[in-house]
């Protein structure tokens, strides 16, 4: 059986990618680890499921509503306006 052997590069973008699950305490996402490390989204991913870290970490950042929500209005607010007229 023949010892894979990972690069220096690897093993730092490895180390980092714990680190921050670390210090985040889980609350953090693949976006987050690539910002961090400045590698790829895939190459985070690959490392996590390699080192078994796939269920570490939040799979997706959460939504932002209330940002959303003046945007929302404007777009509604749009539709009615050409579904009904300026009556609306």
């Amino acid at each position: 059986m023949m010892l894979q052997r990972s690069s220096p590069r690897i093993e730092r973008i490895a180390y980092q990618i714990w680190w921050l699950i670390q210090d985040s305490a889980g609350e953090c996402t693949l976006r987050d680890m690539a910002e961090f490390t400045e590698a790829s989204m895939q190459t985070c991913s690959q490392i996590c499921r390699y080192r078994g870290w796939a269920g570490s970490y939040r799979k997706m950042a959460p939504r932002r509503a209330v940002d959303d929500g003046p945007q929302m209005i404007e777009a509604l607010d749009s539709e009615l306006s050409a579904l009904f007229g300026e009556a609306a």
